[in-house]
Parts: C-alpha cells; structure tokens; sequence
C-alpha cells in the first residue's frame, strides 16, 4: 500500500512539471507575433508611401512630345525667327504629334490621366495626407489643384492650413498683376490673375467639402472659421504652413511701381 502510494505521488509531480514546462513558452510566441504583424504593418504603410510619392511626381510630370516623339512635326511660318523684334523668345508655332505610338497617346491624355492618379490618392485616404500637404506646399509643382482637389475629397482636418495658404498665394497673386499693371507690363498680369482665379476656385471648393460651411470667396471668413475651430482639435495650430519640412515659403511679392511710372 505505501509503495502504491509513492508511486503516484511521483506520478503527480512527474504531470505538474511536464504540463508547467510546455505551457511557459506561450506568451514568448504571442509577442513573437505581435513583432511580426507590427513588421508587416510597417512594410504595408511604406509602399503605400512609396505609391503615394509616384502618383505625386506623376501629376507634376511634363511630357516632351518631341522629346519621346522624334515623328513629331513644327509647323510654323516660314519666315519664322527665334525671337520676336522685343527680345523675347518667339512661341508662334505649334507641335503636331505622331500619336500612332502608345506612349505619345498616353501622353496627349495626360490631364485625362492627372485626374486618375488624384482619384487613386483619394482612394488612398489619410495616410496620404502629409505627403499630398507637403507637395501643394512646393511651389515648383505646376499642377498643385489635381492634389488640392485631393485634399479636398479626403476630408481630413488637418489639410485646412495648407489649403489656406495656396488660397493666400492667389491672393499674392492678384497684388503681383495690379504692381506689373502699374509698371506697364504685358501680358504677365493677365497670366497671374488666370492661375489666381484657379487656385481660388480649388481652395474654396476643397474648403467647403472638409468644413461643411460655405463662407464663398472670403478668405478672412475662412481664416477666422479655421481659428476657431482648430483651437478645438487637440495638435490643430494655424501655423505657418511653410514651416513644414521640405516646403518652401511664398515667393511672390507685390512690387512697387517704379519710381517713373505713371500713378492711377
């Protein structure tokens, strides 16, 4: 009976070590797999990135026709000269391209195409935001309100400061055509206040969709509302935009007339 006894007092003690023994490595593999979905999350979130800076370099390119089309044909007057009797390099002529290649196809739709790759960073969502931010802060990219229009089809809050400031630049812009008016210079005025009244369009169109409000085209209105109501979101300032890394700040500036020139 007392062998009987010892016996399965071992045998107790032999189960209670085994079962401790191999349940001890659980939580070891939990937080292996945790590391390795965080691995994978941040692997997911950098091509998404990588997608986002392609679509934004995409909607800035320029073609050259005659660069990738060498069947292209200049079609000008024949008694053409490179500049005009001002100084001024002559642009009366135009490209008549050979679209029979794909390429060159491709690119004659290329505002067909800006309006895909802006839908696709729509699609995208948030995590595009700062990126899509960062570049409608680049003044050197010309096609900025495919990426405003973007903006404003995500309805993030925080792109408020950044359209704000491209809707300023058109304001810049104004002043810069009646100073160039004043000094009694051609066709540049009428150049500005073109690219102005489409960036206000743009701002203001984007505005309305992320707020929900319609304040028009009253800047001061917009500015006020934004003042108001990002002082209510935790990490929301009305900053200057351009502070932001790898942005660069407005670079227009309203010009005096010239001393000479003709006061109206």
């Amino acid at each position: 009976m007392r062998t009987l006894i010892l016996v399965l007092l071992l045998a107790f003690f032999s189960f209670s070590a085994y079962a401790q023994n191999s349940s001890s490595p659980a939580p070891k593999l939990e937080n292996s797999s945790a590391k390795t979905s965080q691995t994978d999350q941040q692997k997911i979130e950098q091509k998404i990135k990588k997608r986002v800076e392609e679509l934004i370099k995409l909607i800035n390119q320029e073609p050259n026709l005659l660069a990738i089309n060498p069947k292209a044909r200049v079609v000008k007057d024949p008694n053409w000269k490179p500049y005009t009797p001002d100084g001024r390099r002559n642009q009366d002529f135009r490209v008549v391209p050979d679209d029979s290649d794909p390429r060159i196809s491709q690119a004659l739709r290329i505002n067909q195409n800006r309006q895909l790759w802006a839908e696709e960073l729509v699609r995208i969502g948030a995590i595009a935001v700062p990126q899509i931010i960062e570049a409608v802060l680049d003044t050197g990219n010309k096609y900025r309100h495919y990426l405003v229009w973007a903006l404003g089809e995500i309805k993030d809050l925080r792109a408020v400061p950044c359209l704000l400031h491209y809707y300023d630049e058109a304001l810049a812009q104004e002043k810069l055509a009646k100073s160039l008016e004043k000094m009694g210079v051609p066709e540049e005025p009428q150049k500005l206040r073109q690219e102005a009244q489409l960036k206000r369009k743009y701002a203001t169109e984007a505005l309305k969709k992320i707020s929900g409000k319609d304040f028009g085209d009253d800047y001061q209105k917009w500015e006020q509302w934004w003042k108001q109501t990002g002082s209510k979101i935790p990490g929301a300032k009305l900053k200057k935009p351009y502070e932001a890394k790898g942005a660069k700040p407005p670079s227009y500036k309203t010009l005096s007339p010239a001393p000479n020139s003709e006061q109206k």
